[in-house]
């Protein structure tokens, strides 16, 4: 009898742990009916002694749990962010189409950029190339030249600037900085900048989404005292 299961034992093939694995893998309501089985494996537990597969499951669940609220936080926090951001340039787009004149254009981006985006500085500034257009208040020709070199690309940006480039972009800036500009572009032509800026200099770097920051600088090109 004993010689008849040694010689089954010897026959039968080993077990591969890649086939325990797919077995398990296919049939994954193997230990459903099998507790005790369960109950007696064991795995690791990074110290010391073993826990049970159970306890082990347990502990990844909790820690999925875990990990999916933070998930669910940090989605809901996105949300109330964007919601405000949204409720921002609503206000921001109403005020300046309620302004009768262009020179009221400047006071509307500080303020409402102050008071709906919690920025440190906010300007609006008229380049040269805006003599043309109806009561454009224009800054001097070396600020401007400064200003135009930043934005001579046509494309919005964020980055470090140096002490004098701050400076000529925001009234009360004194040392070097971080902003982030989207031009005003009038038939091509730029014929100013919206920035806003922080002493900080790792405030608005290089991988600062400028999405927002050109939108409301369309609309200021859109607006009919600007286009003339």
């Amino acid at each position: 009898m004993n010689s008849d299961k040694v010689a089954q034992d010897t026959a039968r093939p080993p077990l591969d742990a890649n086939d325990v694995e797919t077995f398990l893998s296919e049939h994954p309501a193997f230990f459903k009916h099998r507790p005790e089985l369960l109950t007696a494996l064991e795995l690791p537990h990074g110290g010391p002694g073993a826990v049970s597969l159970v306890e082990r499951q347990v502990t990844l669940l909790r820690e999925r749990n875990i990990e999916m609220r933070n998930r669910l936080a940090s989605i809901t926090e996105n949300a109330q962010a964007n919601d405000a951001l949204f409720q921002g340039a609503r206000e921001t787009v109403l005020a300046l189409l309620d302004a009768q004149k262009a020179d009221q254009l400047t006071t509307i981006i500080r303020d409402a950029f102050a008071q709906h985006f919690d920025v440190d500085m906010a300007n609006l500034i008229w380049l040269p190339k805006a003599a043309s257009l109806a009561n454009l208040s224009e800054v001097s020709a070396d600020r401007g030249a400064i200003v135009a070199s930043l934005i001579k690309h046509q494309q919005p940006f964020a980055g470090v600037f140096r002490a004098e480039e701050m400076r000529a972009l925001f009234d009360n800036a004194q040392d070097e900085g971080s902003a982030a500009l989207a031009p005003i572009v009038h038939e091509s032509i730029v014929t100013g900048v919206l920035a806003v800026g922080s002493s900080d200099v790792r405030r608005y770097d290089s991988t600062v989404g400028t999405l927002f920051l050109d939108y409301i600088a369309n609309v200021i090109a859109r607006l009919p005292m600007v286009r003339g």
